[in-house]
């Protein structure tokens, strides 16, 4: 197995015990953002001792500035699968309880925002999309959308978007480190 994936698979699996370690002392939903921001620097990890362990490997021989990135890309993509994956089983079969939590904080939002019929009647005179729709018609709409919004497979979609995007940008970024500032090729 080649030594990026290794570390790809070693910093995904290290997030995936944090986040079972929060879910098993009962910290899941307020851990969940702070999890976000540790996945991110755990993928920062990952690909930086990817590409680094491999090019000490390869004894830091000289290679192009895309050989680099495409090894560093290996980690951050392995991390972003295996991320992605347990994100969508943790959210569906492990701890839907996150999932509960955000919908019914949605829900109390826009009860809070629209307690009556005469703050939807506001809402209609500013916004003619919904002046078809009765006041029920509308909360069950923007609950309906909460719902599939919060769900665990657009959860896990968005995830793999982001993280995907993250890799790109850190690749790019940990490769320039290593070639201009620690190896200074």
């Amino acid at each position: 197995m080649k030594t990026s994936v290794k570390y790809g698979i070693f910093f995904a699996l290290l997030w995936i015990i944090v986040v079972l370690c929060a879910f098993l002392t009962g910290h899941s939903v307020d851990f969940f953002l702070i999890s976000e921001i540790l996945s991110l620097l755990l993928l920062v990890g990952a690909i930086f001792l990817g590409l680094f362990m491999t090019k000490k490997e390869k004894g830091y021989e000289k290679v192009n500035a895309l050989e680099d990135f495409k090894v560093a890309m290996q980690s951050g993509i392995v991390f972003t699968i295996v991320v992605t994956g347990f994100i969508y089983v943790y959210h569906n079969q492990i701890d839907p309880s996150v999932k509960q939590t955000f919908i019914d904080q949605r829900t109390e939002a826009l009860h809070a925002e629209y307690p009556d019929e005469a703050s939807f009647i506001e809402l209609q005179a500013i916004d003619p999309k919904w002046e078809s729709f009765s006041y029920d018609d509308f909360i069950e709409n923007q609950e309906d959308q909460a719902t599939s919004f919060i769900g665990p497979f657009f959860t896990s979609f968005f995830h793999l978007m982001v993280l995907f995007m993250f890799s790109l940008f850190y690749s790019f970024f940990v490769m320039l480190v290593i070639r201009k500032i620690i190896l200074r090729q």
